[in-house]
Parts: structure tokens; C-alpha cells; sequence
């Protein structure tokens, strides 16, 4: 009889781990990323693996939205799609020129909270289903920071070029109008929005003076700090297209792994309630019975 007790109690408990040891691996597979996913807690790099890579989005959308007589220029629109392309695995990139904003006073210059509620405001796209996107807002007006900024990345989506600025700066020259600048503008925020340069990674090419920025010395890389703050306009159209060092960072940024996190320390967290649960649960199954009185045998 005790053996026959024993053994019922040694399936039970083997039955418990089993429910745990699953219990555990559910845990590790699906909590980390379905609490990321809903409060979007990734690391900012891993935002830009998910425009670099192909998985798990294939397709990317790219919208405008833009205030009235200050939209972006076909030229822009085309150059954007087609470094979009070159840079990133994506298998399908589309373009939405979307929602035209009535004029909006700019006595103010823009600010981060007047950003924000735009953006709130008028980006459609969200990360869905094999699909991510890119939202691009045109303002008139000019950022609170400096009157000479041109455009602005705010991760993980977003790019805000300030085309008043743009027109402002050109307004002074015979030899450059605001579409010659306007590409640039647009990439260099995109490559922003890929962590370039330095941004959560060591880049030896980094320029001191100005973070995130490249210090490449023939003034042929996009990610110039002079082509978000325009100081001159003596060498022409800024360039277009990013230096080998840069290309190089993208591979780099593709290939990084993700850091411990605070999601990783609550799925350790669960995973070590639901152990001692398991304990629990087989400490109780080996000790049940133990405290009965013996039977009474009538002869």
C-alpha cells in the first residue's frame, strides 16, 4: 500500500514540474516581447533593427503630413524612398502623402509638448502586422532650440522637417533653393532614426563636437552635423548618401545584441514565483498523509 501511495505521489509531483517547466518556457517566449509590443519598451537600437531588417516587418509606410503651401518637394519624397530602400531589407516600401494641416501660428517657435501633440495628432501608421512606418511631419515656423535647425529625428517613428526654415535659409542665395537641400535634410533625420552615429553603440567616427554626428573628413557624408544645422551654403548641395564608415554602423547596429532589461528581471521574477510555487506544490503532495492517525484493523 505505501508503495502503491509513493508512487501516486511521485507522478503527482512529476506531473507539477512538468506544469512549471512549461509554465517557465511560455513565460520566457511570450512575456518578454507581448510586454514590449504593448508598452513599447524596447531599447532605442532595437527600433532601428526592426527598419534595418527584414523580420518580423517586412513592409514599411511612409507618411507625410504636412502644413498647407509647405509639403515636401517629389524630389524629397523620392530621395528618402530610395535610401529607404538601399539601407534597409525591407521586401515592400510605399509612400502616403496623407493629411494636409490648415496653417498654424507660428508667433511661437515649436516647441517639444507642440511636436508631440502633432504628431498625436496626425500619424495613421502604426507597427502592425508584417508593417512599420515612418512618419514625417512638414511645419511651418521654426524649433524653439535654434532658428537654423532644419529638420529633427524623434524616435522611434517620427522625422520633422522644418520647411519654413528650409526656405528661410535658401531665401539668401542664387544658387541653392530649398528642394536642393530638402533631401539631405530627409535622410540625415532617417539615419538618425537607425541610431546613427554612436547612438547606443561606441563609433570611432563620431564627431565630438556635435553627438550622433560623423566627423568623415570629405564633407560627403549625410550624417555631417552641418546638414541638420545649415552654417553655409559655399560647397553646394550637402550630400545625400552615407559614408562607408556609416554604411558599415548599420551592419554593426543589425548585429547588436539586446542588453538585460527591466522586462528581463520581471520574466526572471514570474519564472522564480512560479518555481516556488512548484516546491510548494510538491511539498505538499510528499507530506500529505503523514500527519493521519494509523488504521484501525478489526480482527
Amino acid at each position: 500500500m505505501d508503495r502503491s501511495v509513493n508512487v501516486q505521489k511521485g507522478a503527482l509531483v512529476g506531473a507539477v514540474w512538468v506544469i512549471i517547466l512549461v509554465a517557465a518556457i511560455i513565460t520566457g517566449s511570450f512575456f518578454p516581447p507581448l510586454v514590449k509590443e504593448n508598452f513599447d519598451l524596447y531599447n532605442s537600437y532595437e527600433y532601428s533593427q526592426m527598419y534595418l531588417e527584414d523580420e518580423p516587418y517586412s513592409d514599411l509606410v511612409i507618411e507625410y503630413d504636412y502644413v498647407w503651401e509647405y509639403g515636401p518637394t517629389e524630389r524629397g519624397i523620392g530621395e528618402l524612398e530610395e535610401k529607404v530602400d538601399n539601407y534597409t531589407e525591407k521586401e515592400k516600401i510605399r509612400t502616403e502623402v496623407d493629411d494636409v494641416i490648415d496653417p498654424i501660428d507660428t508667433t511661437n517657435p515649436y516647441d517639444e509638448e507642440d511636436l508631440k501633440d502633432l504628431m498625436e495628432d496626425y500619424k495613421d501608421h502604426e507597427r502592425k502586422d508584417n508593417t512599420i512606418s515612418i512618419h514625417v511631419l512638414y511645419l511651418n515656423g521654426y524649433w524653439k532650440e535654434s532658428r537654423r535647425t532644419l529638420g529633427l529625428s524623434k524616435k522611434p517613428y517620427n522625422i520633422v522637417i522644418f520647411k519654413e526654415a528650409l526656405i528661410s535659409f535658401t531665401s539668401g542665395t542664387q544658387d541653392l533653393a530649398p528642394e536642393d537641400i530638402e533631401p539631405s535634410v530627409l535622410v540625415h533625420e532617417f539615419g538618425h532614426l537607425l541610431s546613427l552615429v554612436g547612438d547606443g553603440y561606441e563609433s570611432d567616427h563620431e564627431d565630438e563636437e556635435n553627438d550622433y554626428h560623423c566627423n568623415e573628413e570629405g564633407g560627403e557624408c549625410v550624417m555631417d552635423a552641418s546638414v541638420e544645422i545649415k552654417n553655409n551654403t559655399e560647397q553646394g548641395p550637402p550630400p545625400t548618401d552615407l559614408c562607408e564608415l556609416c554604411k558599415e554602423d548599420l551592419e554593426e547596429i543589425k548585429n547588436m545584441d539586446r542588453p538585460f532589461s527591466f522586462v528581463d528581471l520581471m520574466t526572471y521574477g514570474i519564472i522564480g514565483v512560479e518555481a516556488i510555487l512548484g516546491i510548494g506544490a510538491s511539498i505538499a503532495i510528499i507530506s500529505k498523509d503523514k500527519k493521519r492517525e494509523p488504521p484501525e484493523y478489526a480482527y
